[in-house]
């Protein structure tokens, strides 16, 4: 009697343990793309999960209609420019409505309203707060409240305030929030060098520096990273990460602005059998809160359509978490490249045509949206909850 317990005992406990396959494939297509990386390892059927057509059709539908990370479409800043004799000039209009269709002209805080020339907007809109930079030599950088109109002029650097024989320059990298100490803060890199030695770069000194609206004040980091080659389009922020593609490593370089901890990521150049290097656009573009790495397949030249390819980053530093989550084939030619991704996974296209169209990933839908002067923008921001900075 007492064995026949025993053995019913250890039954009872082997059917409570045991969970069905198809229900743990529909709990693990729930999971975070970094945590599903790191389960992979657990045993062998997960390994091969991204080989399983049923499992990445619940893992994209979950992914796409992530309700964490959605965007209100309802609203977006473009920054528009023209040529003059001093150099491009900025306007800054707020668009507004279901397709964008309202538009109004923004007036540029007072110290931008005087010299309107190559004015930039780093990385996102936090907390209705825009951070505005103009110049590389002496730079004037602002927060301003796009709601209370109230507006930050960022005090000089330690290493700006040098003798009159030094020279400076900076990069803006990003702007962004940190959520650990409640804190808006600007990562950038500063470069002095003796004005009659220039080219010897040993007379150079190049710094990290990041600034604490809260402590107001620059901080050197004690880091010797290179800057690379980086473009005003290859900067973006996520979820307390400021971002930006080092073009001469060809890698994403991340800053954690709450560790402050600098991270570097291989692009996927070889990944499923496709050679990224072999297509004729390459973007980055936060996507539902993760980085994705867009790229246009050249197979289709001559032809009527265009396929796109999506991988998403799973975790910063590890060139092999990065993972194709979408291949969109049958895309007009007339779609040229991504500016950025909204609501549950609409992703925003500019058109050969210099219009704006907007996709979803889930119906497979493009709509032209009547947004003017894309022709002349350099710069859009979608914003209302959560902000997404798009760069053309």
């Amino acid at each position: 009697m007492e064995n026949s317990k025993s053995i019913d005992t250890v039954t009872a406990k082997k059917v409570r343990n045991h969970i069905p396959g198809d229900l743990t494939i529909s709990i693990i297509s729930k999971l975070p793309l970094k945590s599903l990386v790191r389960f992979r390892c657990i045993q062998k059927s997960w390994s091969v999960l991204f080989e399983n057509p049923h499992f990445m059709n619940m893992y994209r539908v979950n992914f796409v209609s992530n309700n964490n990370f959605s965007y209100d479409n309802d609203s977006c800043l473009t920054l528009e420019s023209e040529f003059s004799y001093y150099g491009f000039r900025g306007t800054l209009f707020s668009c507004h409505g279901e397709k964008f269709e309202n538009k109004v002209k923004l007036d540029w805080p007072p110290l931008f309203q005087e010299g309107n020339e190559c004015i930039n907007i780093l990385g996102s809109l936090v907390d209705e707060t825009l951070c505005l930079y103009t110049g590389i030599l002496f730079p004037k950088t602002v927060f301003w409240n796009l709601s209370t109109k109230e507006f930050k002029i960022l005090p000089p650097s330690p290493i700006e305030r040098q003798p009159s024989h030094y020279k400076f320059v900076s990069s803006h990298m990003g702007f962004g929030y940190d959520y650990v100490r409640k804190d808006h803060k600007v990562i950038r890199n500063a470069t002095k060098w003796f004005q009659y030695d220039m080219e010897n770069s040993e007379t150079n000194e190049s710094i990290w520096e990041v600034y604490s609206l809260r402590k107001n004040f620059w901080r050197k980091l004690d880091v010797h990273i290179p800057l690379g080659s980086v473009t005003l389009g290859d900067t973006m922020y996520t979820n307390g990460v400021c971002h930006w593609w080092d073009r001469d490593e060809d890698c994403l370089v991340s800053f954690d602005l709450s560790s402050e901890v600098f991270y570097k990521t291989p692009l996927p150049l070889h990944l499923d059998g496709y050679l990224y290097c072999e297509s004729k656009d390459k973007r980055f573009i936060a996507l539902n809160g993760f980085i994705a790495f867009i790229t246009t397949d050249t197979t289709n030249y001559g032809n009527t359509t265009s396929t796109i390819h999506i991988s998403i980053l799973g975790e910063y530093g590890m060139k092999e978490s990065w993972t194709k989550l979408f291949i969109v084939e049958s895309l007009p030619s007339y779609v040229d490249h991504p500016i950025g991704a909204g609501n549950k996974g609409d992703i925003f296209f500019k058109t050969k045509y210099k219009e704006l169209v907007q996709f979803d990933l889930n119906t497979h839908k493009i709509e032209k949206l009547p947004v003017k002067g894309i022709l002349h923008t350099s710069q859009i921001l979608l914003y209302k909850k959560i902000s997404l900075f798009i760069q053309d």
